[in-house]
């Protein structure tokens, strides 16, 4: 049997070792309470494992506001500029000793560290992605032993690091003035957002972040599992590549290696018994074979494409001496191709996934750590949240991005659950990075234990090896052209002789790519540094224009796939008022210019607005400071729309010259980590943005998208994801802007092409609305347009869709609706789901409601109402009171803030 115990908080049961049995020993259990003190003692308190110190402190006091509160990212630096160091004593009983071999393993440790039992130095940590493991039988005794960790200072750290480079080459790295971050977080392997990012403080963290385990057992322990799925005629094979620890031990060892697969109908099982030598002392790996009739499996799919079918597997290490040690997994069974093939016409190469032999068009976002702290990122009901509302936006890719996190299982077990696949970034972002062989010894440990632990996940699609580097060196944005050989020489050591090289040998199942954005097999080919790495002829691109107007289509590119793309908006007033004082909530205060990290962020705002609305309130007056938030957030959901669906229509376009075949669109960023001006959809508190509703119905399986073209001409497409062809019927509705009643529609039948783009409707835009009966002069400011989709018998099977001729600051006889709620009942069946009916008496546009204090999200937000009454549902996971969700719902809309 295999003893462990537990020296931190207990890991979820799902995707972990299971024991045989196990002492718990968590931060206050067991005789041993964790301690953490600075090094001159000013400050000792207790902590929690896993945890960091700016939780501690904030829970012992130390820290007396919110970390987010006002000035706290810059006030509350000291923390990180002190060295920690953690301890405990505990138990141990004579039978746990009895064990041959006693492990004392942390999961996590944020960062450089030393580690001493019983005051004996065992090792040391530098890497806060690698498990570190230490064999402390001959140490450990029976009774109470004690641990010390101690962690130095990472600003310090960093510097120390940067100061020993060469003098005649110098690996640079230094965060905008305006991130009001920290240097040189580029020489620590440690999440690099720590030291601040454009959206995002800085508070570099130190903690033992994971969990620690104390384990005894007296032949090995079953450290991982990783797998392939291989389908042929009539069967699923399912190769298990199992790994074992013993120690440091170089002979052999024998033992039962089983596996177990749990189907609808059946136990599938097999059981070899091995002799096996050791690939490294102390480590052992061996290939298992389960093959299931296919009768038996369902397929995995994507959101939108099918179920995600999971099934339990168990794998069992086991010996004559009764030597137990067990891992559950849960399997999901499908193929995963980047296709990247010549094009018909022109040059260049195709980038698309495909999923079970299935083109899938990667409707998406990117995903920043949920939390600034890294023990905080793990917290369930945040992650649950935040995918629950990827998922419900139609998403179905989520990029994990390179600055960040490699995140909790739990994280990865509710994408498979949910259907997200998973663009894998490894942890390298925005930098040049040094190649030494210690740094280079470090992350090819890292990538290691993060391949092997993500591996057997169904929604990984493709691993990454780093955002935005191959763009920075070539286009010189560290100064780095100086000596670019050389930099082109770390940047192949690193990214593809370690990083490329140990994945693919791996797991060699799914597609690498060096990195984001880049040309794919086109990088490669031209030495893994492209020319123009974001060519839109060749793999993905990241693509950013805050000049140009973001409402009109012809601001964007047409690409293979967008990973990266938006525009900025502030997050709600409410979110602001949870760290802030009435005073700082005006624009040019010295609060919310010190949230704004991204240079130029409020101008390029303020820019974007005054294209398409009409803005001509106080911007540093406190009362309307809400109006610009509020028009900051319709400028960002309205730009994402419009780029999102020029993605989309360019699925099947294909220019003379070969660009197009668009099959990605990624936006930049789904989640916020503070509360602060950003490019999210969903804020920290959780609350929607404008964005994030239509992103519900921009990502929607089937969408009627129009738009004008550059030559005036009204078109209107049928985007279809679905995988089989359907009658529908497109009605184009034309109205004025003070009446309710459309002066004019049209209704035409269509065949819906399966997976593919339909053309329904062209005519010049003047000379339709002349039709409609706009008038004949100034027709593009008098009326708009609007546009459903419903099957043959009348059922609506896409969202709503509207289409604005001119800018809305150019208006003609528009007029402030007068909206009221005219009932909230609770949903049939449900306590937490309420219907709400609105009334208006003329049209609204950009209708957006606030349930103050009340947590939640509407069905729809910030819509348009072209009808008398619209009715949309509440839902919450609070039991909330009718009458008092009827009094905090406030509406407003555009035309409050209108003057013609």
């Amino acid at each position: 049997m295999i003893s462990k115990i537990q020296l931190g908080l207990i890991l979820p049961w799902f995707w972990i070792q299971i024991y045989s049995y196990e002492i718990l020993l968590d931060h206050n259990k067991n005789d041993g309470t964790w301690m953490v003190r600075n090094e001159n003692g000013t400050y000792k308190v207790a902590a929690t494992v896993p945890g960091g110190i700016y939780t501690d402190l904030s829970v012992a006091g130390i820290l007396t506001q919110d970390i987010y509160y006002r000035f706290n990212d810059i006030e509350y630096r000291w923390v990180s500029k002190e060295n920690w160091t953690y301890s405990r004593t505990f138990e141990v009983s004579e039978d746990f000793l009895e064990k041959q071999q006693i492990f004392l393993v942390f999961y996590g440790i944020d960062t450089i560290a030393s580690v001493y039992l019983n005051d004996q130095h065992i090792g040391d940590c530098e890497n806060m992605f690698v498990r570190y493991s230490y064999n402390v039988k001959s140490i450990i005794h029976t009774g109470t032993n004690n641990i010390k960790v101690k962690i130095l200072s990472p600003i310090n750290e960093a510097k120390k690091r940067f100061e020993k480079q060469a003098t005649n080459y110098i690996v640079p790295a230094c965060v905008p003035d305006e991130y009001h971050g920290e240097c040189h977080v580029n020489f620590l392997r440690k999440m690099q957002a720590s030291f601040a990012w454009d959206w995002g403080p800085a508070f570099p963290s130190v903690g033992i972040w994971k969990s620690v385990v104390l384990e005894a057992f007296d032949i090995a322990v079953l450290r991982e599992v990783m797998l392939q799925t291989v389908e042929s005629n009539n069967k699923w094979s399912l190769y298990l590549n199992v790994f074992v620890e013993t120690g440091n031990q170089t002979s052999n060892i024998s033992g039962n290696f089983s596996a177990s697969l749990t189907t609808y109908t059946n136990l599938v099982t097999v059981t070899k018994y091995e002799t096996l030598s050791p690939y490294a002392p102390g480590f052992f790996n061996t290939i298992l074979l389960l093959e299931i009739p296919k009768s038996q499996i369902q397929l995995w799919w994507p959101n939108g494409y099918g179920d995600q079918k999971l099934y339990p597997l168990e794998v069992v290490f086991s010996n004559e001496h009764n030597s137990k040690s067990t891992k559950t997994l849960k399997v999901g069974f499908r193929s995963i191709q980047l296709v990247q093939e010549p094009v018909a016409i022109g040059t260049g190469l195709t980038f698309y996934f495909k999923v079970n032999n299935v083109p899938i068009f990667a409707k998406g976002s990117n995903w920043i750590p949920s939390h600034v702290l890294p023990e905080k990122s793990a917290e369930p009901k945040r992650i649950e949240y935040l995918l629950e509302s990827a998922r419900i936006a139609n998403m179905n890719m989520l990029r994990v991005w390179g600055g960040g996190l490699y995140e909790s299982d739990l994280f990865y077990q509710l994408a498979d659950e949910k259907g997200l696949l998973i663009w894998q970034d490894f942890m390298f972002a925005c930098s040049m990075y040094p190649t030494d062989d210690n740094f280079l010894q470090s992350v090819s440990t890292e990538v290691t234990q993060q391949v092997r632990r993500l591996q057997h996940h169904p929604s990984i699609a493709i691993w990454a090896g780093n955002n935005e580097n191959e763009a920075a060196l070539r286009d010189n944005w560290y100064g780095t052209s100086n000596d670019f050989n050389r930099y082109k020489q770390d940047y192949i050591t690193l990214y593809v002789d370690t990083i490329r090289n140990i994945t693919l040998a791996q797991d060699n199942v799914r597609p690498f790519a060096v990195s984001s954005p880049s040309n794919g097999i086109e990088s490669e080919e031209e030495g893994y540094v492209a020319n123009n790495p974001s060519s839109t002829f060749y793999g993905d691109i990241h693509y950013y224009n805050y000049i140009s107007n973001g409402w009109d289509p012809d601001t964007f590119k047409v690409t293979r796939f967008s990973s990266e793309y938006g525009y900025q908006s502030m997050p709600s007033f409410l979110s602001l008022t949870e760290v802030s004082i009435p005073s700082d909530l005006r624009l040019y205060s010295e609060f919310t210019r010190n949230r704004q990290h991204h240079p130029y962020g409020y101008p390029e705002i303020i820019a974007e607005i005054d294209y398409n609305l009409q803005y001509s309130h106080n911007l540093n007056d406190t009362e309307q400071y809400p109006i610009f938030i509020y028009f900051s957030q319709i400028n960002q959901a309205m730009s994402y729309k419009t780029e999102t669906e020029f993605y989309r229509r360019s699925r099947n376009l294909l220019t003379s010259d070969g660009q197009g075949l668009t099959m990605g669109a990624l936006y930049w960023q789904l989640n916020d980590i503070w509360q602060a001006p950003s490019w999210a959809s969903i804020e920290f508190n959780g609350k929607w943005k404008i964005l994030h509703y239509f992103a519900k119905d921009f990502f929607a399986p089937i969408l009627v998208s129009p738009y004008k073209r550059a030559d005036g001409v009204l078109r209107v497409d049928l985007i279809s994801d679905i995988l089989t062809d359907m009658q529908c019927v497109l009605n184009i509705f034309v109205y004025k802007w003070n009446s309710l009643n459309p002066i004019y529609n049209i209704s035409s039948n269509h065949t819906l092409n399966n997976a593919s783009v339909t053309n329904a409707f062209n005519h010049d835009m003047k000379e339709f609305l002349q039709i409609a009966g706009c008038g004949a002069n100034e027709t593009t400011s008098k009326c708009f347009l609007y546009f459903t989709l419903t099957s043959l018998d009348g059922e609506e099977i896409s969202p709503h869709n509207f289409l604005f001729p001119q800018p809305l600051k150019k208006l003609m006889n528009f007029t402030a609706p007068d909206i009221t709620v005219a009932s909230v009942s609770l949903a049939p069946n449900s306590q937490n789901v309420f219907e709400i009916e609105l009334k208006t008496d003329k049209i609204a546009l950009f209708v957006w409601l606030e349930a103050y204090n009340i947590p939640g999200h509407f069905s729809s937000n910030g819509f348009l109402m072209v009808k008398p009454n619209i009715s949309i549902t509440f839902v919450t996971k609070y039991n909330v009171d009718i009458n008092k969700l009827h009094e905090a719902i406030t509406i407003f809309s555009l035309g409050d803030y209108y003057k013609e």
